[in-house]
């Protein structure tokens, strides 16, 4: 929680200039990967190929999210303005979630029983997790970024 209060503070504060945006969403998507990845799901493991791609999309996209919104909204100064950062996020989760995780629906989602015994693996389950997972962290952000 410390991390995402200075983040936060950063992405909140930084959203009008374009080092302000580039520095903040850098910042906001390496803290971000580094929890996706260590959240992931049992034994998945992802190359570090697959973490690096990631880790540049999702914080490529963040920024060039951040910086065409800003455009758009350039001589805005209520609302749409100060959303900017959390369509940024909403975004970067969208892409980062998915990708930190893709392991588990290219192989499957590990299930096992209550005595830590492997039954098999679901994509499915994957697929579902995920989604829940990237809806709940855009939502997560909704009170303090759309304030």
């Amino acid at each position: 929680m410390p991390g995402n209060m200075v983040i936060t503070g950063m992405l909140l504060s930084l959203y009008r200039t374009f080092p302000g945006v580039v520095f903040s969403h850098w910042i906001n998507q390496s803290f971000n990967a580094v929890v996706n990845y260590t959240n992931r799901s049992g034994n998945s493991k992802a190359t570090n190929e697959r973490l690096f791609l990631s880790y540049c999309c999702a914080t490529g996209g963040a920024m060039t999210a951040a910086l065409g919104l800003n455009r758009m909204v350039k001589n805005s100064h209520g609302l749409a303005a100060r959303l900017v950062p959390f369509a940024a996020i909403a975004l970067a989760n969208a892409i980062n979630i998915p990708m930190m995780r893709s392991n588990e629906v290219t192989e499957g989602m590990e299930l096992r029983d209550e005595n830590d015994e492997l039954v098999g693996r679901s994509r499915k389950m994957a697929v579902l997790s995920i989604a829940q997972v990237t809806l709940s962290r855009i939502a997560m952000a909704m009170p303090y970024m759309g304030n």
